[in-house]
């Protein structure tokens, strides 16, 4: 069987299975890391990997799962900056009991000419 070594934040070092770690890839920048739950403590654990510990890991037979950047980052970004003095109005909204009514009151009505 094969064993891997990795380091718990909490506990130290740990001795784990392939069964215990899974290795997570971006298709689009083929960035790695992998994660695993300390046998110890049950913190999940994740950290970045090289390409070259991702191979290993995956050659030692731990899963591989493959994940897309999200399309949002591809959208085209239009309108205004978001400033401090609009999350700040935006916070103030949220401390009123009735801001969900607020702000579909606000995008229900007609632009300001």
């Amino acid at each position: 069987m094969t064993t891997i070594r990795a380091t718990c934040p909490d506990c130290g070092d740990v001795v784990l299975t392939t069964a215990d770690v899974t290795v997570r890839r971006c298709v689009d920048t083929d960035d790695g890391s992998y994660r695993f739950r300390c046998p110890h403590c049950e913190l999940t654990v994740t950290k970045n990997a090289p390409r070259d510990v991702v191979e290993v890991l995956l050659g030692s037979g731990v899963v591989l799962e493959e994940w897309t950047l999200p399309a949002e980052l591809a959208e085209l970004r239009g309108g205004p900056e978001l400033t401090m003095d609009d999350l700040l109005s935006f916070h103030e909204l949220l401390e009123d009991d009735n801001w969900f009514d607020m702000l579909l009151e606000s995008v229900h009505q007609p632009p300001a000419d």
